[in-house]
């Protein structure tokens, strides 16, 4: 039985939005986002032949159904897929005309029994979101964003999700100007209104104006879930500091959600170390979803 089934048991019996689900007709779901960091950054114990190990384990451990994955650089995309066949990825690297390639990259990655992807689209952060370019990006580096369908396997019908994921850029000015860009193609992507998903490092705090434009449209699963139903410290950003207080770290890293038929059930940040070590200088954050399979 997977690790997620007793938490599913718990919330068709305690959860008032889960009340009217029986298990013939709900799944769980585990969606998340892990910054991978690039692998040519690491020095002595973070060299990239001793992380990589350190994250395949840490991936394996989580296991997360989709996730945002951030800094895939080539390196990574050519050697963590053949590690982790259970995955696909599906990725977009912004500096590329076309979004081919794994520059730089970011990818949707996905449980392969789980679901079937569908589509996949990308875009740019910018103004001009269909042509490659730097747009708001303070420091001029090419920022995008991706999109896919997804068709859940395993169970009766034909229920879709829809799944987008972004890396934000460091300025405030910038954050400002994506969000609502943000919530303007997913409307474009998503016009059946699939339940909706959005991932991503956003280099942004809960507080501040662009998150608030997100919640206008998603609902943070941080926010929306409290007391045991939260695992972990509340900082996502480690900068691979083994003796940082992560409950003062800065929450950087999100999941979003929305639509009818869903329900968040716990949420993570997994602070775990591997060899003494954090596997990125970002924590993995997933939250635990009950999705009503009853619906189309």
């Amino acid at each position: 039985m997977r690790k997620i089934s007793l938490v599913l048991l718990f919330a068709l019996t305690l959860f008032g939005g889960a009340a009217a689900m029986t298990r013939e007709r709900s799944t769980a779901l585990r969606v998340g986002t892990y910054n991978l960091w690039r692998s040519d950054l690491g020095k002595g114990d973070y060299r990239w032949e001793l992380r990589r190990d350190r994250l395949v384990r840490s991936i394996e451990d989580l296991g997360m159904d989709v996730f945002a994955a951030e800094e895939v650089d080539t390196t990574i995309f050519r050697e963590l897929p053949s590690r982790m066949e259970q995955y696909g990825w599906l990725v977009f690297s912004p500096y590329s005309e076309d979004g081919s390639g794994s520059v730089k990259s970011q990818a949707i990655i996905y449980r392969k029994d789980r679901l079937e992807p569908l589509d996949f689209h990308h875009f740019w952060l910018s103004p001009t979101p269909e042509k490659m370019s730097s747009g708001w990006d303070e420091m001029k580096f090419k920022r995008g964003a991706c999109c896919a369908t997804f068709r859940l396997k395993g169970v009766r019908g034909d229920r879709r999700i829809f799944v987008m994921i972004s890396h934000f850029p460091l300025g405030k000015e910038a954050r400002l100007n994506i969000a609502p860009l943000i919530v303007e193609m997913e409307k474009k992507y998503n016009p059946d209104g699939l339940p909706s998903f959005f991932m991503g490092d956003l280099n942004t705090r809960e507080e501040r104006p662009e998150s608030f434009i997100l919640r206008e449209w998603w609902s943070d699963s941080f926010l929306s879930l409290d007391g045991e139903a939260k695992s972990g410290p509340k900082g996502t950003f480690n900068n691979h500091g083994v003796n940082t207080d992560m409950e003062a770290a800065p929450r950087i890293d999100f999941v979003y959600y929305r639509g009818k038929g869903i329900v968040p059930l716990r949420y993570v940040c997994d602070d775990t170390l591997y060899d003494g070590f954090y596997p990125s200088d970002h924590c993995p954050v997933y939250t635990d979803f009950l999705i009503d399979t009853g619906r189309n």
